[in-house]
């Protein structure tokens, strides 16, 4: 496994992959890698001759300062983490390099940058079209890979890829989860073994909604739902849209893919996940 810093020199890398006519598969994180990462890697594995993982906590992305000083920092397991499971490749760049002499575009991300992650975390999205907008011109992939908890920023990856005509196969792959239905989560290291059990009630008030649905309307199981989070997390944002345009679900018959998403906070941490309510 090489482990490569300096961006110039990871493009050289990956290009002289690409011109032997290998195909490469690229997973982004920001380190603190857990079994979600891992599957990641391991679908790039399947699909792809050559796989990059890059750890980089993308300044750009964070609207509080102090989520950013909190992120967890694991890297020397995380590097352990990725040579067992065989990745060819870790970049590790440094943000100040990483950004030298790059002109961050501005974009209009229409309905997708005004609600949800959007509304609530001003400039999250921008900083993250930013760094993928870097990562593809640098890396190069054939195909990148991506986890559905966060589904949002997966639509905002996509649309990117559309606007930039990348050429590269975006993959979204499912959530992973622990035993009791939380998704795995950088940000869960930062909660209580208590409140990782709490915060199995979110996947479980998701749950619930797909269960109900032919019984509520999406604004009832909206209302239900807050109430029954609200009584353990503060909750930032529960609501039911469609899963392909983000327009609010009011009526069933409004959306072939309605999904749930929720934002809420336990103990100080910030959680999210999303569900389809179809069967």
């Amino acid at each position: 496994m090489e482990i490569e810093k300096n961006k110039a020199e990871a493009k050289a890398i990956v290009t002289s992959w690409k011109e032997n006519g290998l195909s490469v598969g690229f997973v982004p994180t920001m380190g603190a890698l857990h079994e979600g990462h891992l599957m990641l890697i391991r679908a790039s594995q399947k699909e792809n001759d050559k796989t990059v993982c890059s750890i980089f906590v993308n300044p750009l992305q964070f609207n509080r300062k102090e989520d950013l000083e909190n992120y967890p920092n694991t890297m020397e397991q995380d590097l352990e983490m990725l040579e067992n499971e065989g990745c060819d490749l870790v970049f590790v760049p440094n943000a100040v390099a990483f950004y030298d002499g790059v002109v961050i575009p501005t974009y209009d991300f229409g309905l997708l940058g005004k609600t949800m992650e959007a509304l609530h975390r001003p400039g999250h999205f921008e900083g993250v079209a930013a760094v993928i907008n870097e990562f593809f011109k640098t890396l190069l992939p054939t195909r990148a890979y991506f986890g559905e908890k966060d589904f949002q920023q997966l639509a905002i990856i996509k649309w990117l890829v559309a606007k930039e005509n990348f050429p590269v196969r975006i993959v979204a792959c499912k959530t992973v989860r622990a035993e009791s239905g939380l998704a795995l989560s950088s940000r869960n290291l930062r909660l209580s073994a208590d409140g990782r059990q709490l915060a199995a009630s979110i996947y479980e008030t998701l749950h619930y909604c797909k269960n109900s649905k032919s019984n509520y309307s999406p604004t009832t199981l909206v209302t239900s739902a807050i109430d029954k989070l609200k009584k353990t997390f503060d909750v930032e944002y529960f609501e039911i849209v469609d899963g392909e345009n983000f327009q609010q679900v009011e009526k069933w018959e409004e959306s072939a893919n309605p999904r749930a998403f929720v934002a809420a906070h336990l103990e100080g941490v910030r959680l999210i996940d999303n569900l389809s309510l179809n069967p």
